[in-house]
């Protein structure tokens, strides 16, 4: 019998390492991806680069796990990390080694260094050996001190290491995230395709909305709508919340729904990691009453405003104070939640936010709109309409297909 279990395992392996890789883009995507970084590298004077964040691994290599040892055991350190030199176009990531199939399927690194143990002094010397050997040793040293991975205890031990060989460290967090603010067309067309998935999985919630369902429920109908069109998980939950007004970071909960409810369903379509965010709201069994038709209209315009205005080279504060000017002439400036949008694209747990955003509002803000960006922009009196935008030469453009307006369901 003990034989037969060895062959069958080693038969289960066998088949696993038959499987091609299925990379999210091509190789020489990637590629221009690492020259960016590199260019970056130069432009902010670091020689070597830990990248260390899973959105940043991802986004530099493809590799995608569901686990990064964020709040690990002590015994267990996140010390997985991709490490990139200004002077080399070699990718070196460093991992362990039960996770050497799942890098070879999902990641186009030139080299994988995989580690035997998960022991903190063992795992680190060995990283530490290895760049040592290639001479990277040296120099001015980058770390994402904004990223959750590694956790405190863990990076101050990297820094105090690379310190102790002779590097001088410092954060290269807006680094790291600045190379990917403007997007390929490739990752575009995964945004859209991501923004479709979110359509299906709204169609499916309001298509199932009945009262006496629990928020649960709905958010069931909507993830599973999602499933059903090639969406994968979101980096954060995928709230579904009622009431009288939409509490924003809800979970969603055992509450039942009633007729009249107010539905506020606020998930990202996610394919091959790529983020796009579209918010509605629902009444449920109930006509929407005057004054929620008009709170709808007054948010979509807002979406009309920006998508007209917000050019390439166009200082983003003039087309926000247009916004607010708007918002003020409606009457509902200061009975508004929040106006603005924040950078969409490659997350991963625990959250889908980019570095970039802008808020209606801030005059202080001194960027300009690019080709490129995406971004959601939540339109919020009340009730939240949001939707992911494009911008593009000639202005920018929503990615759903539903209509900007309050819907009924049930």
């Amino acid at each position: 019998m003990s034989e037969a279990l060895h062959r069958y395992v080693a038969s289960a392996y066998e088949q696993l390492s038959a499987r091609e890789p299925s990379y999210s883009f091509t190789r020489e995507e990637y590629r221009a991806r690492l020259e960016r970084l590199r260019a970056a590298m130069a432009r902010d004077g670091f020689d070597l680069l830990l990248v260390s964040s899973p959105d940043a691994m991802c986004w530099l290599h493809g590799y995608q796990s569901r686990w990064y040892k964020g709040h690990s055991p002590t015994t267990w350190p996140p010390l997985q990390c991709t490490v990139v030199h200004v002077d080399s176009d070699e990718l070196v990531h460093f991992d362990v080694a039960h996770h050497a199939e799942l890098l070879r399927l999902c990641s186009v690194a030139d080299h994988f260094r995989l580690a035997d143990a998960d022991g903190p002094r063992e795992y680190l010397s060995f990283i530490l050996d290895d760049l040592r050997a290639r001479g990277w040793l040296r120099g001015r040293a980058g770390m994402e001190h904004w990223s959750h991975v590694p956790n405190r205890a863990t990076s101050e031990v990297v820094q105090a290491a690379l310190e102790g060989a002779g590097c001088t460290v410092a954060d290269a967090s807006t680094t790291v995230r600045g190379v990917r603010r403007v997007k390929s067309p490739a990752e575009i067309a995964k945004l859209e395709q991501a923004a479709a998935v979110c359509d299906a999985g709204l169609q499916a919630m309001q298509a199932a909305l009945r009262p006496g369902m629990t928020e649960l429920e709905a958010w069931a109908a909507l993830t599973s709508g999602m499933a059903a069109h090639g969406g994968e998980p979101a980096a954060l939950h995928e709230s579904v919340v009622a009431g009288p007004i939409e509490l924003g970071h809800a979970w969603a909960s055992t509450r039942k729904l009633e007729v009249g409810d107010v539905v506020c369903a606020d998930p990202c379509g996610v394919v091959d990691r790529y983020h796009a965010n579209i918010e509605r709201y629902y009444v449920l069994g109930a006509e929407p009453s005057d004054e929620l038709r008009r709170l709808a209209e007054i948010e979509a315009d807002a979406f009309r405003l920006l998508c007209t205005l917000a050019k390439p080279g166009v200082p983003v504060r003039d087309v926000t104070r247009t916004i607010r000017a708007f918002l003020q002439d409606s009457g509902v400036w200061g009975l508004h939640n929040w106006n603005g949008g924040y950078e969409m694209g490659c997350s991963l747990p625990p959250d889908w936010v980019g570095e970039w955003h802008f808020t209606v509002g801030d005059d202080d803000c001194e960027d300009v709109f690019e080709a490129g960006v995406v971004t959601n922009y939540e339109s919020i009196v009340l009730y939240p309409m949001i939707d992911t935008v494009v911008f593009e030469e000639g202005g920018a453009r929503t990615l759903s297909r539903l209509p900007l307006d309050v819907l009924v369901a049930g």
